[in-house]
């Protein structure tokens, strides 16, 4: 992983699961910024199990709910694989899902940018694969 501050992603491949399309887009662009390279966005369930299960990749932010149905069963293949897993979410159930996924990182929407791509380059440092 790249020590520079500017480019805290630079070579990190990161799953973007969003529903929204202005928000993945922002995101996508905060990441690229920060030196990451965007897989997705991702915007149904379906989707992100196919990129979960079949893709190389640094890390992952994901959205508790996309178009209505959770992200858990993605989330389960990501961390099975070894890549470290964000929760950006409106999800109000915080505590709750802090306590099911307790190596994963939880974020409320909205958080700061800098706490955001700081939040996936944790998550990438504690990734067991590539």
């Amino acid at each position: 992983m790249s020590s520079d501050s500017e480019m805290p992603l630079q070579g990190a491949k990161i799953l973007v699961a969003e529903d929204d399309a202005i928000l993945a887009f922002d995101i996508s662009i905060l990441l690229q910024k920060a030196g990451a390279s965007i897989l997705g966005p991702a915007v149904t369930l379906n989707h992100t199990m196919t990129i979960a299960a079949n893709t190389p990749m640094s890390a992952a932010l994901l959205d508790v709910s996309l178009r209505g149905e959770e992200v858990f069963p993605a989330a389960r293949v990501l961390t099975e694989r070894g890549v470290g897993v964000v929760f950006y979410t409106g999800y109000a159930e915080v505590d709750k899902l802090k306590r099911e996924w307790p190596n994963a990182e939880v974020l409320t929407k909205p958080a700061p940018p800098r706490r955001l791509v700081d939040a996936v380059a944790r998550a990438w440092g504690e990734s067991t694969v590539v």
